[in-house]
């Protein structure tokens, strides 16, 4: 039962997820939908392609239609669940190493947490209708309405890191009038021996190729295509933060969500909505279409205008129409913001019992101080900064975030968070 998680199902393949429960996952997903049409697709992960035939088997055995769209972004199957008012499923395991394999659910364009598909899997009742599969294409919808009105004379790399947007992200770009030099442009089912998550180790080559080709920028994908991390043309991978606040200042946002760990520094730029960690609590606030804008620390980038869900391309897309409006240069504009301090951390433990005994000790170190918040965890905010302490939703471990308003106030945060994780 590991592998029902906090936001979606995921685990090893095969020891975790297999041909055996991707079928049973598939009957309980399509006995809880009730018949609703159901928009598949899948990464190019060698766990995701063994379940897929199973999986599909088990929906359609209990009533669903299922409209196949192929190997493909994440982005593409939320989608349609907006566009036809149905389930979109992704087969991925987003930004984790090739062993493992998921199911991504969205109900119009929100994710379906696992909690109720857990609960008719296990009673095992499932629908004895039988449904049908239709493969079907979904991607020219999905590019024509994130395109709309784009055109822009830039040069962009790109790295899918091998993933589920090698074909689909250099199409997209060329549609809009940019210029792409891909970093990889064959998919591969272990994602060129890395973790296929945007990180700033992992966008070196894609920096290097950006100064070496003169190029505006770079965007570097994770494997189902819905985070994203932006190189500028000195080949720096940007943290997120900064990312955000050029798009805030640029387009216009007024309104955003983060979650509880992110920057202080954008309550300097527009009106923040702070949630609890993970994809589904921002998406809840981005589906009130109140929000012009939302972002997580693990460079998840939500677009009010769009959709409820956070999408990689489109970040790249977005970011390519700052380039193309201000005519600066991305370093030019990294520098019209004041430097991030910020740190975290994660502390690994064997089981629940030890990160909630962890947790305990952190909170007794923190009865001493007045300004909390405890929507996630505990955070702590302080006359220049702020320290964060929660427990990760998706793996074993407390994550540890900090922040101070300069070198000092971030030095002293630093060795005082050092102090409380003793």
């Amino acid at each position: 039962m590991e592998i029902f998680k906090k936001y979606d199902i995921r685990g090893l393949y095969p020891s975790e997820i297999n041909e055996e429960n991707a079928f049973r996952i598939g009957r309980a997903i399509a006995t809880l939908l009730k018949k609703k049409n159901i928009f598949l697709n899948y990464d190019n992960r060698l766990g995701s392609i063994r379940i897929k035939d199973n999986f599909t088997s088990g929906l359609i055995h209990s009533g669903a239609t299922v409209y196949e769209l192929g190997m493909g972004p994440v982005t593409v199957s939320a989608f349609a669940s907006i566009r036809e008012d149905a389930c979109g499923i992704c087969i991925s395991a987003s930004h984790n190493p090739m062993e493992y394999t998921g199911i991504l659910t969205y109900i119009n364009g929100v994710t379906l947490t696992p909690e109720p598909i857990k609960a008719v899997y296990l009673e095992k009742k499932f629908s004895e209708n039988f449904g049908k599969m239709i493969p079907f294409g979904y991607d020219d919808k999905y590019v024509d309405y994130i395109t709309k009105g784009e055109k822009m004379k830039v040069k962009v790399g790109v790295d899918s890191m091998g993933g589920s947007t090698t074909f689909i992200a250099p199409y997209i770009f060329n549609k809009v009038g940019a210029k792409v030099s891909m970093l990889r442009s064959s998919p591969s089912s272990d994602f060129y021996g890395r973790v296929p998550e945007p990180s700033p180790e992992n966008c070196k080559d894609l920096g290097r190729l950006v100064k070496k080709d003169g190029l505006n920028f770079g965007l570097q994908l994770d494997a189902d295509g819905d985070r994203g991390m932006i190189v500028d043309d000195k080949g720096r991978a940007l943290d997120p933060m900064i990312t955000s606040l050029i798009l805030i200042k640029y387009l216009k946002f007024k309104n955003i969500v983060a979650t509880i760990a992110c920057s202080s520094l954008l309550e300097d730029y527009a009106k923040v909505k702070y949630v609890k960690t993970g994809r589904p609590n921002v998406e809840d606030e981005m589906k009130t279409k109140k929000y012009d804008f939302g972002v997580e620390t693990a460079s998840h980038f939500y677009f009010g205008k769009y959709y409820p869900f956070s999408d990689g391309i489109l970040l790249g897309l977005l970011v390519g129409r700052v380039i193309a409006i201000t005519g600066k240069k991305l370093s030019e504009l990294v520098k019209e913001f004041p430097k991030i301090y910020y740190g975290n951390l994660s502390l690994a433990f064997s089981s629940q019992d030890k990160i909630k005994r962890k947790m305990g000790e952190i909170e007794k170190n923190l009865k001493g101080y007045k300004n909390k918040i405890e929507m996630d965890g505990v955070k702590i905010l302080l006359e220049n900064g702020f320290m964060l302490f929660r427990p990760s939703n998706t793996e074993p471990l407390v994550r540890v975030y900090y922040e101070g308003r300069g070198p000092a106030e971030f030095k002293k945060i630093h060795a005082l968070v050092n102090r409380i994780i003793k």
